[in-house]
């Protein structure tokens, strides 16, 4: 079983340590180095049995030992690259000036590292390879010095099997030697490997194999599998029934070639047929999840943790299924939001489960750069924000001219937004914050939006756009945009419609404006009375015409907050 791995100069993980456990779920959105870890792992593994086939005890090799192995870059059929330094990060082969240790010199060869430990009963043992950078299509391997005479044995006798995403079954497919079914696996073909897995199954000297894969498919799928035929064909006949039949007949079931199915039904197939094929493995499965069904992917995997107890094997599973997450206990997850760390609690579960679902990739860059994060109704509510924040020089309209991170509630129950604030703290715990309820959310009990680090502010007016009813404002707007000749036009209707009280004191507190939607009924019908054609989207236009004086207090108050909960001063 491994138990840890660390890696130098690997691709985006420049020094970095992951603690594994018997089976992990390797959780995280794409591009933050889950599938890296996987490739990792797979290329040690091929480092050690290049060095064991031509250096080890059995090679007869009369090389001197301390001579690295070489690798070519068409060795690496788990890692597609176009050159070898693709493989270091940053693609520097050779150590940076800062990176000098005492004795060496500028261009010393920079060792790109890994290193593997694990366990066997109470005995653990570590091997770490080095690799050096020759040319783009050439690189030489070899263990660290204190271990260049004595491999563990636990190590060399390791097996590691890289399953990358399901990609399609052939037609066709006739015996392959094991090196060659590694190849295709490295190509991104297992399933091109399906019908040799299951002829291996078959005749394994464990005749419980294929009783055991068989079990399994009925149970999940409800097929039987038939027993598959190579002698004196030119190919693998890999059989199915659709049903289970009753007793020694088929009941009238076709057979139907394994190809014939659906791809959720291969992914499964498969990877049942690797635990079976090859026991005692640690399987490096990346996304099993893929082409499964939401409610079949949490069977399958309950499935496939017990069949590989029951065979000895180690799972190492890259995810972004938030079923698989949400049926793992946290001791098992290693989550790669913010920077890969192991789980503890139960909550950091539900947070990385909630980041899955929720969180696009420009929130997680965002959650990167902004000191918070702004809830709203939706997009004219930010827009009216910003221009107010512009029209009174607060100081938070440097949060909002740059990179601001904010989430449109779209009308939705305000719990969406604690949740989806919730999923942010999966990336940056220390997050902050801000949600800005309408005031006809002012009922709603605080328990229901509530949150460790999000603070909650109301309109005391129904909604934001309440506070550009402002006459004056208003008036200047119309003026604007299609000139003082449709400025009466509405002035008569807001003397008609607005009370006499919010028209002597617009700023005034006015039961009319806390309980009036003016985005429905006063600001459509005065744009049209004046004429004037501008869409929900654009009121923030009539906001940049305001003047400090026109902006009611509240307004300031709730910017105010948003620059204390983001810790943005004067």
């Amino acid at each position: 079983m491994l138990t840890r791995v660390t890696v130098r100069y690997f691709k985006l993980f420049e020094d970095q340590t992951f603690d594994l456990s018997e089976h992990i779920v390797l959780a995280g959105p794409n591009n933050t180095g889950k599938t890296t870890l996987l490739q990792a792992v797979a290329l040690w593994n091929l480092a050690r049995q290049k060095w064991t086939a031509e250096r080890g005890l059995k090679s007869g090799s009369k090389a001197k030992q301390r001579t690295g192995v070489a690798i070519t870059r068409k060795d690496l059929t788990t890692i597609p690259l176009r050159e070898l330094k693709l493989l270091w990060t940053d693609t520097f082969t050779a150590l940076r000036k800062d990176e000098l240790q005492k004795g060496q010199k500028p261009g010393y060869p920079r060792l790109l590292t890994i290193t593997l430990e694990g366990q066997v009963g109470n005995s653990p043992w570590t091997l770490t390879f080095e690799f050096r950078y020759q040319n783009t299509e050439l690189l030489y391997v070899k263990p660290a010095a204190e271990q260049m005479d004595n491999l563990p044995r636990a190590a060399e006798d390791l097996t590691v099997v890289h399953v990358p995403p399901f990609s399609g079954i052939g037609a066709e497919e006739t015996r392959y030697d094991r090196p060659y079914q590694d190849l295709l696996i490295g190509q991104g073909k297992p399933g091109d490997i399906l019908r040799n897995l299951l002829l291996e199954v078959y005749q394994h000297e464990d005749k419980d194999a294929w009783k055991g894969l068989c079990s399994e498919i009925e149970a999940t799928f409800r097929y039987r599998l038939l027993p598959p035929q190579y002698e004196g064909r030119p190919f693998i006949l890999s059989e199915y029934l659709p049903g289970i039949p009753q007793g020694r007949g088929k009941n009238g079931l076709p057979q139907l070639d394994v190809s014939s199915a659906g791809s959720g039904f291969h992914q499964v197939l498969l990877l049942m047929a690797f635990f079976y094929a090859r026991p005692a493995t640690v399987f490096l499965l990346d996304e099993p999840d893929a082409h499964l069904h939401v409610i079949l992917q949490k069977e399958v995997y309950d499935r496939l943790r017990s069949i590989a107890f029951k065979r000895r094997c180690q799972l190492i599973i890259a995810t972004h299924s938030e079923v698989l997450v949400d049926g793992t206990s946290p001791d098992l997850i290693l989550s790669f939001y913010h920077k890969p760390h192991r789980l503890v609690e139960d909550v950091e579960r539900d947070q990385v489960r909630e980041a899955l679902k929720r969180l696009t990739a420009m929130d997680m860059l965002l959650a990167e750069q902004s000191p918070g994060v702004l809830y709203v109704e939706g997009e004219t509510d930010f827009n009216l924000l910003r221009a107010w924040a512009r029209v009174l020089d607060h100081p938070v309209y440097r949060w909002f001219s740059g990179n601001p991170f904010w989430h449109s509630n779209q009308g939705r129950h305000p719990r969406e937004a604690r949740a989806h604030f919730f999923a942010v703290r999966a990336i940056r715990p220390e997050k902050k914050g801000y949600l800005l309820l309408d005031g006809d959310n002012r009922g709603l009990p605080g328990h229901e939006v509530d949150a460790d680090g999000l603070v909650v502010g109301r309109w005391t007016r129904y909604e934001a756009e309440n506070y550009l009813i402002h006459p004056d404002a208003l008036r200047r707007y119309v003026e604007t945009a299609s000139g003082p000749l449709f400025a009466p036009e509405g002035d008569r209707y807001l003397s008609d419609e607005l009370p006499g009280a919010v028209l002597r004191e617009p700023l005034g507190d006015h039961d009319y404006l806390n309980r009036t939607p003016a985005s429905k009924t006063l600001l459509p019908s005065f744009l049209r009375a004046a004429q004037v054609a501008l869409p929900k989207n654009d009121y923030y236009l009539i906001a940049e015409q305001m003047r400090r004086e026109e902006i009611a207090s509240d307004v300031w108050r709730k910017l105010d907050e948003i620059a204390e909960a983001f810790g943005i001063g004067d």
